[in-house]
């Protein structure tokens, strides 16, 4: 038995009646934290366009109580007249086929990650055909992750990136933004059939904490003179999250990570959409179990 768990609450799953009550009646402190937001950036509001970033998550309630969590970010291309659909299209569909997978309990490695990304690109190209348009109007970036009790998957391509908690605090990242021959430009999930700019990991271990960002908080996620993860940015925002201990207060939490994505503060330093996901099992510095 598998209950899956999404922003919205649980999806009812094997009978329950009431999602909330089923969770609060299975005797658990909450094991995943997780606040995500996708904000439109300045430049896109003045230029009358739409958010093209997207992001979709969502936690699954495992038959030994434990949780798997499931996170992807996408950055539609701005030059794709379907930049956002190609986005929303991705997230969606990588987080429903994992899901899928964890529920038939199918081995997920590297192998099974390319499968994945074989799988969103023959969806893209499907949507393009209908529309009768090339291709690259569906190019977008795709980070992503699976986190089971002892083995973390990740996948990237494109810019963006992912950072994760070693277990002392400090976060690093999995693979720095790949940039393409010019500054601004970088690589999309639709650009080779044999997906040959996908990165995948698997780690063996428990992870705790990882964030997924997409470039346009590059310059405020990240240090570019040293290739490092700025600390104090994630330090800043899940100090906050581990302390929260009620459902309600991630919703509270939620709604000001859009307001401070949408803030000045943020806007003087990127007009860019702007997507962050952040996730702990920590509470106050210690690992929920």
């Amino acid at each position: 038995m598998v209950i899956f768990i999404n922003e919205n609450g649980i999806e009812q799953k094997s009978g329950y009646s009431n999602p909330i009550t089923a969770t609060i009646g299975l005797g658990r402190s909450m094991i995943w934290k997780v606040i995500a937001q996708s904000v439109i950036g300045s430049s896109h509001v003045a230029g009358g366009k739409s958010c093209e970033d997207a992001v979709h998550y969502c936690q699954i309630l495992l038959p030994d109580g434990d949780e798997a969590l499931i996170g992807f970010v996408s950055d539609g291309a701005g030059s794709a007249i379907y930049a956002a659909e190609a986005s929303a299209t991705a997230v969606k569909q990588g987080a429903e086929i994992l899901s899928g997978w964890i529920a038939a309990e199918k081995e997920i490695d590297d192998t099974a990650l390319v499968e994945l990304a074989e799988q969103i690109y023959d969806q893209l190209n499907g949507l393009a055909k209908e529309k009768e348009v090339p291709l690259n109007e569906f190019s977008c970036t795709l980070l992503g992750f699976v986190l089971l009790p002892q083995k973390a998957c990740f996948m990237q391509i494109g810019d963006g990136a992912i950072a994760r908690n070693d277990g002392n605090g400090y976060f690093t990242h999995l693979w720095w933004p790949h940039n393409g021959e010019y500054q601004n430009t970088t690589t999309f999930l639709i650009d080779d059939p044999n997906l040959r700019n996908l990165n995948t990991k698997l780690i063996q271990e428990s992870i705790t904490e990882v964030a997924l960002f997409t470039d346009g908080l590059q310059m405020l996620a990240l240090n570019n003179e040293t290739e490092t993860v700025h600390q104090p940015f994630l330090n800043d925002l899940f100090k906050v999250l581990r302390m929260t201990e009620s459902r309600e207060h991630i919703d509270i939490l939620n709604n000001r990570l859009a307001g401070y994505l949408a803030s000045d503060t943020i806007n003087s330093r990127t007009d860019d959409d702007k997507t962050l996901l952040l996730a702990t099992r920590l509470t106050h510095g210690k690992q929920v179990v």
